[in-house]
């Protein structure tokens, strides 16, 4: 642990003479996956960024003469055991082992992690993000695992099932708001317009709000943590180069430092530890309990401690369920499927984030039919959307619109089948080499048939496809749904075939199968 925290991490090995020090000379390459373990405790996941050198520093400090530098993936936080505990160095070839689908299960929860990441980062930036991709690829799934991230919810990417539980908590909470667009949709329905309402038979119209001036009007009322995570931030900074001095409840006084990564590590002025021992203090457990949590939380003293610190020092405000910026989010399912410059009016030009109500350039307007003074869209809302790349039934999106989203393309991914099969309940080894036959197959058909106006992870039909607990339901995927979608891309021209070379496409996909019983 002390060799992947050093400031550019490393991985060492002995120099015994047999093939594993050979393997870690010459056979491992740059960009390989390598996991870090002791014994059968998973340390890290990381990638080799260089090639074998040696450093008499290094070799002074940990023994090992040759080093490669790693980027660091991601530290274990999980409590399985890694499935084997011998060997110095060993090289993994075959997917179909324990100890593979450990690697795999974890390294596709890191990447489904960075996606979530980086659509984040577009949406703290642009406030507004749309998700586009292929039928398949996810986009409903990620959407959740986006709007839990959003929120600062803790979350497993593998558990769908405890991210739907969250997101409903979320939706029932009105911090999520969803709706889907459709060619009848107006400004009428998503801002505020004329309603007719029937009272003694007589029949009047009220001005009612759309679901887009609902959600702005609850997230200008309701409460916020971006000051406490910009405290965090400054306090990571502050006590990384030497520690800050912060006190428990019952006025002990312990240090802060902060060497990257989730926690903060403190040690108290009291302790009788040897010297250079510390602990911990996660820094979600400290937004945590700046919310109001103490239940199962870790060193609470010290967490305790480090928040009146950050409140106190960074003249951070006590959290309030109702203050006047926690985080809100409007999804917008099938957003292309709309005319949202009609849709969102003269609303549009409020969606920039430097337009927002904190933006550097506030603007405020009169609405069309309540003619309510002063509206405008607050800095803690955000947009997300998702689209069909797919779909031509649908109207042209335009600059002005585009202008104001970031678009994110979630692609087909062969891993994600993979990655489905590892679970034992999911299918067994012949549905998946089934499913990967016929993933290969299908998109070498598409790529060597799609037309000039697209590109292949536009179109490629989405993993999700080809994930099926047994092989009579991975079979009827293909009948009844990839087969019909891949005639409906050749009516509109997406991609361009003779019967015969599809038929030829048909019968080595349902060959796969075997014979039927």
């Amino acid at each position: 642990m002390d060799m992947l925290r050093e400031p550019v991490p490393v991985i060492g090995t002995g120099e015994w003479s047999n093939f594993q020090c050979l393997n870690f000379k010459e056979s491992l390459k740059i960009g390989d996956i390598i996991l870090v373990r002791k014994g059968r405790v998973p340390l890290a996941l990381c990638r080799i960024t260089s090639e074998s050198f040696t450093d008499p520093i290094l070799t002074s400090k940990y023994f090992n003469i040759n080093f490669r530098h790693v980027e660091i993936l991601d530290f274990y936080s999980g409590n399985e055991c890694f499935p084997q505990a011998q060997g110095t160095l060993q090289k993994l070839i075959n997917s179909h082992t324990q100890s593979w689908k450990f690697i795999d299960k974890w390294l596709n929860n890191i990447f489904n992690k960075m996606d979530i990441d980086n659509i984040i980062n577009l949406l703290e930036e642009k406030k507004q993000v749309i998700l586009q991709g292929a039928p398949g690829t996810g986009k409903t799934y990620i959407t959740a695992a986006v709007s839990l991230s959003l929120m600062g919810e803790e979350f497993d990417p593998a558990d769908h099932k405890g991210i739907m539980k969250k997101y409903d908590k979320l939706v029932n909470e009105k911090r999520i708001f969803f709706t889907t667009f459709h060619q009848s949709m107006d400004y009428e329905d998503f801002v505020e317009g004329l309603k007719p309402v029937i009272d003694d038979d007589n029949m009047t119209y009220e001005i009612k709000d759309g679901i887009f001036k609902t959600i702005c009007k609850t997230a200008e009322q309701s409460g916020s943590l971006d000051a406490f995570d910009n405290a965090i931030e400054q306090l990571k900074h502050d006590c990384s180069e030497a520690p800050i001095t912060a006190k428990t409840k019952n006025n002990v006084n312990f240090s802060v430092s902060y060497r990257n990564g989730k926690t903060f590590r403190v040690r108290s002025h009291n302790s009788a530890a040897d010297e250079g021992k510390d602990f911990p203090a996660n820094i979600e457990s400290i937004k945590a309990f700046y919310r109001g949590e103490t239940s199962n939380i870790y060193n609470i003293s010290y967490v305790r401690g480090l928040c009146n610190y950050i409140m106190e020092t960074y003249g951070v405000k006590p959290y309030s369920h109702n203050g006047p910026n926690l985080k809100y989010l409007l999804i917008i399912d099938e957003i292309n499927r709309g005319n949202i410059s009609k849709i969102f009016g003269e609303l549009i030009t409020l969606l920039e984030a430097d337009k927002r109500s904190e933006g550097e350039h506030p603007i405020k307007i009169r609405l069309a039919y309540s003619h309510e003074e002063n509206f405008s869209v607050p800095s803690n809302l955000y947009i997300l959307g998702t689209m069909n790349t797919t779909d031509r039934s649908v109207g042209y999106i335009d600059y002005a619109v585009r202008r104001r989203f970031a678009f994110y393309t979630l692609s087909s991914n062969r891993d994600a089948i993979i990655s489905y099969y590892a679970d034992p309940t999911n299918g067994n080894d012949r549905v998946r080499d089934i499913a990967l036959s016929l993933f290969d197959g299908i998109k070498d058909f598409i790529t060597r048939h799609i037309t000039p106006d697209f590109d292949i992870q536009d179109i490629m039909i989405g993993h999700s496809y080809f994930m099926a607990r047994n092989a009579d339901s991975l079979r009827r995927k293909l009948e009844y749904e990839i087969i019909p979608l891949l005639k409906e891309y050749e009516k509109d021209g997406i991609i361009s075939f003779r019967k015969e070379e599809f038929k030829e496409l048909t019968n080595s996909s349902f060959k796969l199968f075997g014979p039927q019983q």
